[in-house]
């Protein structure tokens, strides 16, 4: 991207998350937005289809590109604290900036579009991860078959983007480590890579950084 394509985006960035942080998106008009950036509305669908589009891939922008850095976690972290901890730190702390924007969708939830953002990027890091170590996954789980896989990283998205929803809606009441020890608390250990984890070392309840073991279960040894 040119530099001058790149001002017009980071323009347009600023200017639907000022406007967003103000109103549900979906009442915002193309020509508020290019008046506050101080584009064209031709340089405007160059960028996006619509504003909803717009404030859907400047967040998917920014959130992928802080998560870039963990495209390659370690099988294990060889101490106590999760491979998945800074991750979920970033996307907490990103939910937390744009917390107001977040916020705008009616009854104060994600809305369809922003909540796929967050379930898109989720599922890029943890697919990546376990397809580069597939040897964290309980046996019983057959990640060759790719329904298998699809499912145990959508269960896995899906529960992180809930617990961020619900820590969102309850109005961050718990601060960002805080509430990223209560993810990782709540998910099995397979996924976490903290010593002493591993396949068939599972820990209780939800969802979070990573997933609940889907439908089998191993058989008591």
């Amino acid at each position: 991207m040119d530099p001058r394509a790149r001002r017009s985006r980071a323009a347009l960035a600023d200017a639907v998350y000022r406007l967003a942080a103000e109103r549900d998106i979906e009442s915002i008009s193309v020509t508020e937005i290019t008046a506050a950036a101080g584009v064209s509305r031709d340089t405007f669908y160059r960028h996006a289809d619509d504003p909803v589009d717009l404030l859907a891939r400047s967040l998917h922008e920014e959130l992928a590109g802080a998560l870039g850095v963990f495209r390659e976690l370690p099988a294990g972290s060889g101490s106590g604290e999760s491979v998945f901890a800074a991750p979920a730190r970033v996307l907490i702390g990103h939910v937390r900036d744009h917390a107001a924007v977040y916020r705008q969708a009616p009854g104060g939830r994600l809305s369809g579009r922003l909540r796929q953002v967050l379930l898109d990027v989720s599922a890029d890091i943890l697919a990546r991860h376990l397809k580069r170590h597939p040897g964290i996954a309980p046996e019983d789980i057959d990640l060759e078959d790719p329904a298998v896989f699809a499912m145990t990283v959508s269960y896995a998205a899906g529960g992180t983007v809930a617990a961020v929803e619900a820590w969102l809606a309850g109005g961050m009441v718990l601060p960002v480590d805080d509430a990223v020890a209560v993810m990782l608390a709540a998910a099995p250990r397979w996924w976490l890579g903290v010593a002493g984890s591993g396949p068939g070392s599972v820990s209780g309840g939800g969802a979070g950084a990573g997933a609940l073991r889907p439908g089998r279960t191993r058989a008591p040894e």
